[in-house]
């Protein structure tokens, strides 16, 4: 006999995400350590200049993560914000392969909020800014 159940009979086998449950309750404790994280950026990086961190690679990085759990977590608004604040850090570091990444990253998601207007902006400064690497080499 076949152990595997009949996937017409009533015990059916679950897919696999029905053992997965996420209330709301347990979404904003999943999310809070992240909104923490980018309060506490979003507050470092506010004065111009480069801030005085121990590692700005490091802190490159630390916002690029952020960003992309925003977006594993499907919160488009928040992953846009700390994209934001990367390409802010990069642009103080002079890092322009980091800031054309944010700025795809910015376009990305504002084409996907079908806000095409504004996405054209930063694609614009994108142009610039790979203009701009491609001058210096």
């Amino acid at each position: 006999p076949d152990p595997s159940p009949d996937p017409g009979a009533e015990g059916e086998r679950p897919e696999p995400w029905n053992g997965i449950r996420c209330s709301l309750g347990s979404e904003r404790a999943l999310s809070k350590p992240l909104d923490e994280a980018f309060s506490l950026w979003k507050e470092l990086l506010e004065n111009p200049g480069i801030p005085a961190v121990r590692s700005p690679e490091q802190t490159l990085s630390s916002l690029q993560l952020l960003a992309w759990l925003y977006r594993l977590q499907e919160k488009p608004i928040q992953a846009l914000e700390s994209f934001l604040l990367l390409r802010s850090l990069c642009w103080r570091l002079g890092d322009n392969l980091g800031m054309a990444n944010s700025l795809c990253q910015i376009t990305r998601i504002l084409l996907q909020l079908e806000c095409p207007s504004q996405a054209q902006v930063f694609l614009e400064e994108l142009e610039l800014c790979l203009g701009e690497d491609e001058g210096s080499e």
